[in-house]
């Protein structure tokens, strides 16, 4: 069945130039420079065929703007500059106060009717932007079809509402219950492997785990210093210190010139104390090095507590000197770790790609 569209954008003018910009986004906004890609999403939001999109696109890049256009146009004319405008299913939405207006409201103008009838609201809109006229040079349907891909890649250009294939993921209860184990390597692991790759030569001196077992040291493959303690809160082989890391009382102040704590402070009913003690067991210039999964399934063992996300990461390690973040995912990864999807189901573009918007795990160095 052939693939279908829908238009899925906010645009902006910024410093004279257009950008898509990514609602209540950490991505960067993108820049349009060609009058092609604004037609293009134009008519995605009617028409969802790359067929009969492309022939409206060739009728509409032969016509000269409507008066009706620039009569209908003209009101909007004082806060063009101030506005977003907003792309959706068949809707062309001006918000007058930006998304202000989203919230609030107020200062919504629709022009998607008069959008319907002639395809030239966006051009007509934004024609004080100075963009690339190259409608011309689009003479194909694959000189169209790269547009729409392009576009799509982005994330401008969606699959129109009510055609997403679900396939194997239209389930409610995981690929694999146990994190992607049963099929391979967990997506988390992967991301906390680029974390020690980065971080391993900082790992010196007298170390402390926490949290973890001889078989994640082996995981790791750190540099085991001149002394490599583990801290549990269970007794077991391998397991140096029996204690909560809530405790301050385990071990002494200033004594510890590195700390990995990994997949520990989620479980954590207060890792800002957990953090705070870290930091006092470390020596002046001793670094803690922590992971948190910030999107995978509740693994209470034997309670789960928390997914503290890049932001708040970095509040609870403020009262160190330096920090370093690292953050890892993408949309897919985050469907892939909740499923249970291995790391051997993906390519290597999937899971290094990064939005911000999207954490899978989230590492960070800091220093006391």
């Amino acid at each position: 069945m052939p693939k279908k569209y829908v238009a899925n954008a906010f645009l902006k003018i910024e410093d004279g130039h257009l950008y898509g910009i990514f609602a209540w986004s950490q991505r960067q906004a993108e820049l349009i420079a060609a009058q092609s890609w604004l037609t293009t999403l134009e008519i995605f939001v009617h028409e969802h065929s790359l067929a009969a999109a492309y022939k409206i696109f060739q009728e509409v890049k032969a016509k000269q703007i409507s008066e009706k256009v620039i009569q209908e146009l003209t009101q909007y004319q004082p806060i063009i500059t101030e506005s977003i405008v907003s792309l959706a299913d068949s809707k062309i939405t001006i918000f007058g106060k930006g998304f202000r207006s989203f919230i609030e409201n107020e200062m919504k103008f629709e022009l998607g009717l008069l959008s319907q009838e002639t395809y030239q609201v966006l051009s007509q809109f934004f024609s004080i932007v100075n963009l690339e006229h190259d409608l011309a040079s689009i003479d194909t349907i694959e000189d169209f079809r790269q547009v729409v891909e392009k576009l799509e890649s982005i994330g401008f250009l969606s699959p129109a509402t009510g055609s997403i294939n679900w396939g194997d993921l239209s389930k409610t209860v995981p690929i694999c219950q146990a994190f992607g184990l049963t099929r391979g390597t967990p997506v988390d692991r992967y991301y906390l492997s680029n974390f020690i790759t980065e971080i391993k030569p900082e790992i010196v001196g007298n170390i402390l785990e926490v949290g973890g077992t001889p078989k994640d040291k082996d995981f790791y493959q750190v540099n085991p210093g001149s002394s490599y303690r583990i801290m549990n809160i269970e007794s077991g082989p391998g397991v140096d210190i029996v204690g909560d890391v809530h405790d301050v009382s385990l071990i002494e102040p200033n004594s510890l010139d590195s700390v990995i704590i990994f997949n520990v402070l989620e479980h954590c009913y207060a890792p800002w104390i957990a953090v705070e003690n870290i930091h006092t067991w470390l020596k002046p210039d001793g670094k803690c090095f922590a992971m948190v999964p910030s999107a995978i399934r509740v693994h209470a063992t034997p309670v789960d507590y928390w997914r503290p996300l890049p932001d708040a990461f970095a509040w609870i390690f403020r009262n160190y000197s330096q920090q370093k973040l690292y953050v890892y995912g993408n949309p897919i990864t985050v469907i892939a770790s909740y499923h249970g999807i291995a790391v051997e189901e993906l390519t290597s573009d999937q899971l290094d790609a990064f939005h911000p918007d999207y954490p899978v795990a989230t590492c960070i160095m800091a220093e006391k």
